[in-house]
């Protein structure tokens, strides 16, 4: 009896520790987005917070994202939920342009689009990306990319700029987009924070 015992006991280990192996390995499989700090960060040493007639911003129009459709539609929904901003989603139109555009440029498309919009700030950004990778495994392949965004009022002025190193991981499975919000949403506000973003009005809390 106590050999039968065992025997089952060692069956269903031996099947555990299948399960847990073919989990594992699945995993190794599928796909994934991951953060890296933000690197090159500058922020306006004038703040819209220094004039009592605009405390903070209250709106911002997000230009359509270049390079990465799925990062513009993961940063508005962060925006949406996270931010007491009201987000404007201009469709994009012919002469539109992030990659390449000049400050200037951005300047005085900012400062035409704030009126049109009736928003105090313009986000613009664009996604760059270098060639894949293939994983050590060979399970997935990497796609290093990077996330250039600025950020200028309604009298064209840059308020903030920013780049977020991050990397595609390409599986047989796609990535859990859930998973990939959070760990977005967690990564720019922890961001936010650390630079004071929230304190000057550029992303006031929707709690504030």
């Amino acid at each position: 009896m106590l050999f039968l015992i065992a025997v089952s006991v060692l069956q269903y280990g031996c099947l555990a520790a299948a399960w847990v192996a073919a989990v594992g390995a699945d995993s190794m499989r599928t796909g994934d987005v991951r953060f890296h700090p933000f690197e090159a960060s500058w922020v306006a040493t004038e703040h819209p917070s220094a004039n009592s007639d605009r405390p903070s911003l209250t709106s911002v129009a997000l230009m359509p994202l270049d390079g990465d459709e799925a990062m513009g539609a993961r940063l508005t929904k962060l925006l949406m939920s996270e931010t007491a901003l009201r987000v404007v989603t201009p469709v994009r139109r012919d002469g539109w342009r992030s990659v390449g555009a000049a400050d200037r440029e951005r300047a005085v498309l900012a400062r035409s689009l704030s009126r049109e919009l009736a928003v105090d700030a313009v986000l613009y950004g664009h996604v760059v990306g270098a060639a894949a990778r293939s994983s050590e495994w060979g399970w997935t392949a990497e796609e290093p990319r990077r996330l250039f965004l600025y950020m200028i009022d309604r009298d064209g002025r840059l308020l903030w700029k920013d780049e977020l190193p991050f990397v595609i991981v390409t599986g047989t499975k796609p990535p859990h987009e859930e998973s990939v919000q959070m760990s977005l949403t967690r990564h720019f506000m922890d961001h936010v924070r650390d630079l004071g973003l929230d304190d000057v009005g550029y992303f006031p809390s929707r709690s504030s």
